[in-house]
């Protein structure tokens, strides 16, 4: 069945015609619908992994697992989508007509495309058709696994930045002893002047703030804890962090921590660069990942260690957390690991729907606004 078709038979399709997006033909697919239920854009096709058995597999576990009411708007090439109608078909129950829709597209913005000459040439791909129906509020959040290059300069391009924000950053959460700590920037900007890194406090306050932390508390990541370490830029950033701090309340910015402290949880707030902060990032996945590998390998001589092995796979496993959020644009973006297998897939849909829900963008901007 086309996309026509299907949208002739059922007239409460997730969204109306974006002239920009789609031609006068492609009016009938996507009449506006009423349902509250978050529709969600998931561009599977720029990541490492984008044949249609592992799309299929991820559509499947995600309806399987995520909690919330859900809608999916899915990306894909015409052999996909008709791999895509089968398999509704097939599990029609667990996918039923009025929850899965698919997008036809042509083109694809691949992991090795340059992402300005991508962004350009490929206005048709799975990417810039998404952001273009964020935009246009068609959709209410899009998770991708796609070139993360292309997706921040796509952003860019077609998201209006929040009041007093220059650039976007990326956001991710971490585990830490006590609660989870929001990192930012963990890649959208290799370089940042201190203006821009004091801004990245800014919304990393707004979004712990947002999740129901009143009073946290910022770090700044350097190669010690004292005033005058670093780089020129993290010592005038250092400067500008302290008017955060007033003399009747308990203080805001905490200064510099090591990357050895982050884990501590004593901070809740970790601002960066995009170079160190990926740097970073990575590193950290890779040690959990490695400290995992090596129970699993050694179980059998490691009295009791199947307890603490399950605590560790809960708190250190990246696909547990949802991945980095496109934070500073007027949209919800959920950037997810190229590679991310159909649990962190699972868990990126869950956390953009948990946002769309907890109106994250309404309250970033009030709370962005108390800063003025």
């Amino acid at each position: 069945m086309s996309q026509i078709a299907q949208t002739a038979e059922n007239p409460d399709s997730p969204i109306e015609c974006v002239h920009s997006v789609a031609t006068t033909e492609a009016e009938r697919l996507f009449p506006k619908s009423k349902s509250k239920i978050p529709l969600v854009g998931i561009d599977l096709l720029g990541g490492d992994h984008h044949h249609p058995e592992y799309i299929l597999d991820t559509l499947h576990g995600i309806y399987r697992r995520v909690n919330d009411p859900l809608r999916l708007l899915v990306f894909a090439t015409p052999d996909i989508c008709s791999r895509i109608e089968s398999f509704q078909e097939l599990h029609s129950e667990l996918m039923p007509k009025n929850s899965l829709f698919h997008y036809e597209v042509e083109e694809v913005i691949h992991m090795d495309d340059d992402p300005l000459l991508a962004i350009r040439r490929k206005r048709d791909s799975s990417m810039s058709v998404g952001m273009r129906l964020l935009k246009e509020n068609k959709i209410d959040a899009l998770v991708s696994t796609g070139n993360t290059g292309a997706l921040i300069a796509n952003a860019r391009m077609h998201l209006p930045l929040l009041e007093g924000i220059q650039r976007s950053a990326l956001i991710t959460l971490l585990p830490t002893k006590k609660s989870p700590i929001a990192v930012l920037d963990v890649g959208a900007n290799i370089e940042c002047t201190p203006e821009n890194l004091v801004q990245f406090a800014q919304m990393g306050l707004a979004y712990q703030k947002s999740r129901g932390i009143s009073h946290p508390r910022i770090g700044l990541l350097n190669i010690g804890t004292e005033e005058k370490k670093g780089r020129g830029e993290l010592r005038e950033t250092y400067k500008l962090l302290q008017k955060f701090n007033t003399s009747d309340e308990a203080p805001i910015f905490i200064g510099n921590v090591e990357g050895k402290e982050i884990f501590s949880g004593n901070v809740d707030v970790l601002v960066t660069d995009g170079f160190t902060g990926n740097v970073f990032l990575k590193t950290a996945e890779g040690i959990s990942s490695f400290i995992l590998e090596t129970l699993h390998e050694n179980q059998a001589i490691l009295p009791f260690s199947k307890p603490l092995l399950n605590r560790l796979e809960k708190e250190l496993y990246s696909a547990e957390y949802p991945g980095a959020i496109i934070c500073g644009v007027d949209g919800i973006i959920m950037k997810c690991h190229g590679d991310a297998n159909p649990e962190a897939l699972t868990n990126g849909v869950q956390g953009a729907i948990r946002l769309v829900n907890g109106h994250f963008i309404a309250k970033m901007k009030q709370q962005l606004k108390d800063f003025c």
